[in-house]
């Protein structure tokens, strides 16, 4: 690659007596995705501000091509060929794709009347110069997630970009949409355009990435390739070896919380794609970490869904029972009664109330006793976000902003607090770390294991496997709705995959 695109030296930020930045030094070459890498508070959306114009350097230097550049605004990055995608993508969803693609610089006809069929055109070809089949006439609203992200890709690039900043794209997209994701970062990539590709999915790094720089407390830890260990990558992020990223394992099991003897869950009517679960026996027992393992399609969230009562309309069949006891899990009104709690893979959609209080969040699942005789007590809702925020150590510690401000990992904090306030005795978790960074996952294992050595049963179904692996006390594989393997303590990946794929390891 020839000299860099985009240079950053000695780059420091301050705001009041905290500094953001200490003295970063970053590079951008000319077809390049570089990932930059970092927990919250690393350092990495202040860099990514200075970049794109939102603030200046108080010390350091800017080079485009090897020239000085200082921004004032976000319009001056931008004329300098600098486009920022942000996870808020700069989209109006009422509009048409063509519309939001010209919106400011909307094409005319002679006498002030906008182009609509022009602008149309001009946006279809865009669009199929990245190989992107999408109706420029659709409306934004009416596009799938990965669709948006690439809508975006293609307004940022129409003001003559050479340089794009991405912000967590992949943060909210299915997998298939991933991957078409990054075919299209590839396409541009080839087409001499330089990415920052900022993330906290290290497993996604080897498949996009040229180049890796991770930053930590302000500064850059390390440059790497993208296909170093992970478990360097988690050096360099967190500041200490991976395998102290899962606390020990301390299984003290109990007697049997859930009890599953040949059961399946028979949908009312048919669902394609529902892979219900099939012939199942399993047990979760008090003080216990138990993972489900399987590809996807395999039934982990189906299960977890069934017994929540979150499934689709049906009923268990075979030997259910709580603490013993048989129960019929049917609603979720049942699975509260019998102290089964959830938390959903969906934090933003299902598990929050995004514009809701962080305090008010906390406490919904506990309303009712936490009222006596119907009426709030501001004593009781305190002390009950008050024991949450220490529990869990919810940043920053203020119950009275909107949960949707604070990052994913404190989002995911709030979620299983107000799942824990609830005293139940199992817990179901889908997916308990997903859009976290490394920081917050193992402030989450932490807790996750105090709460089992207070006798909590815990079953967690994830696709990370070093989660399940760290984590768990025994691993359940699950295959097409049915357990058909079981792995305890220590194991090796390559042993729980071969399982979960029904061949030999």
């Amino acid at each position: 690659m020839s000299a860099p695109l985009l240079s950053v030296t000695g780059a420091v930020k301050r705001f009041g007596g905290v500094q953001a930045l200490r003295g970063v030094d970053f590079d951008l070459k000319a077809g390049e995705i570089h990932a930059l890498l970092g927990e919250n508070g690393a350092g990495k959306s202040t860099l990514m501000n200075l970049l794109s114009g939102v603030y200046a350097a108080d010390e350091g230097t800017i080079e485009i091509d090897g020239k000085p550049v200082r921004f004032s605004n976000p319009r001056e990055a931008q004329a300098a060929g600098i486009a920022t995608i942000f996870q808020e993508l700069d989209l109006v969803p009422t509009l048409d794709v063509a519309s939001n693609l010209f919106l400011g610089r909307e094409l005319m006809r002679p006498g002030g009347f906008l182009d609509a069929p022009a602008m149309r055109r001009e946006a279809r070809r865009r669009l199929e110069a990245i190989e992107l089949a999408i109706d420029p006439a659709r409306l934004v609203a009416d596009l799938s997630i990965g669709q948006r992200q690439v809508v975006a890709i293609v307004k940022a690039l129409s003001y003559a970009s050479r340089m794009l900043i991405m912000d967590e794209p992949t943060a909210a997209l299915t997998v298939g949409e991933v991957e078409r994701l990054f075919e299209v970062m590839r396409k541009l990539a080839t087409s001499g355009v330089g990415i920052v590709y900022i993330s906290h999915r290290l497993e996604e790094v080897p498949e996009i990435a040229d180049r890796v720089t991770v930053m930590r407390d302000g500064r850059v830890a390390g440059i790497t390739e993208p296909h170093a260990p992970q478990a360097e990558l988690v050096r360099l992020l967190v500041g200490r070896p991976l395998d102290e990223l899962y606390p020990k394992r301390a299984r003290c099991a109990g007697k049997a919380l859930l009890s599953l003897r040949d059961a399946s869950f028979r949908l009312a009517r048919d669902s394609a794609g529902w892979q219900a679960p099939t012939g199942l026996s399993l047990d979760v027992h008090e003080g216990e970490i138990v993972g489900l393992a399987g590809i996807m399609g395999a039934g982990r969230s189906e299960l977890l869904s069934a017994l929540y009562g979150t499934g689709l309309s049906g009923h268990w069949e075979g030997d259910v029972a709580i603490g013993g006891r048989p129960v019929k899990l049917n609603s979720i009104r049942a699975a509260r009664a019998a102290g089964i709690a959830f938390v959903t893979d969906d934090r933003r959609g299902s598990g929050l109330m995004l514009r809701m209080a962080v305090g008010l969040n906390l406490v919904m699942s506990v309303i009712r006793r936490i009222s006596p005789a119907g009426l709030m007590s501001p004593r009781r809702q305190a002390d009950a976000v008050r024991q949450s925020f220490g529990q869990f150590d919810i940043r920053p510690k203020n119950p009275d902003i909107a949960v949707g401000a604070l990052s994913g990992g404190n989002q995911q904090k709030v979620v299983l607090a107000k799942e824990i306030l609830g005293n139940p005795r199992l817990l179901l978790l889908d997916e308990p770390t997903r859009g976290v960074d490394v920081g917050a996952k193992g402030e989450i294992y932490t807790r996750l294991r105090q709460l089992a050595a207070q006798g909590l049963g815990v079953l967690v179904a994830s696709s990370e496997m070093p989660e399940l692996i760290g984590l768990c006390d025994r691993i359940v594989v699950l295959r097409q709705g049915r357990n058909v393997a079981e792995f305890i303590g220590s194991v090796d990946e390559h042993t729980v995959l071969a399982a979960a794929n029904g061949r030999e390891a």
